[in-house]
Formats: structure tokens, sequence, C-alpha cells
């Protein structure tokens, strides 16, 4: 996990908000993949849309 260049000069709260929040993200994340795993083991496929479907979104993404 990459630490903020700034790391050391943080305080014990900022650098404990800091840590708190990434935690929470990869709850997150984790929380998602468990999804999709229990999804796909209950027999039901997972399709993600790659193809971009308004136009305005693919001058976005340019």
């Amino acid at each position: 996990m990459r630490m903020p260049k700034n790391w050391n000069k943080l305080t014990l709260n900022e650098q404990e908000s800091w840590l708190v929040k990434k935690y929470q993200e990869m709850l997150t994340e984790v929380d998602s993949v468990t999804k999709m795993l229990a999804k796909i083991r209950g027999g039901q496929r997972i399709k993600i849309a790659d193809e971009i479907s308004r136009p305005d979104e693919a001058i976005l993404k340019a």
C-alpha cells in the first residue's frame, strides 16, 4: 500500500483518519467482490458493460 508523500509529517489523528478511510475503501471492495462471487456461485452470470452507451460519455472518457 502506498502512503502519501507527507506521511511522516502528518499528525497521529491525520494518519489514523487516512488509514481508516483506506480500510473502509478496502472493505467496500471486498463486499463488492463477495456479492459478485455469491451471484456466480448461485448460477447467475455477471456481465460487465464495456460499451459506451452514451455519446457524451465517450467525449468525457477521451
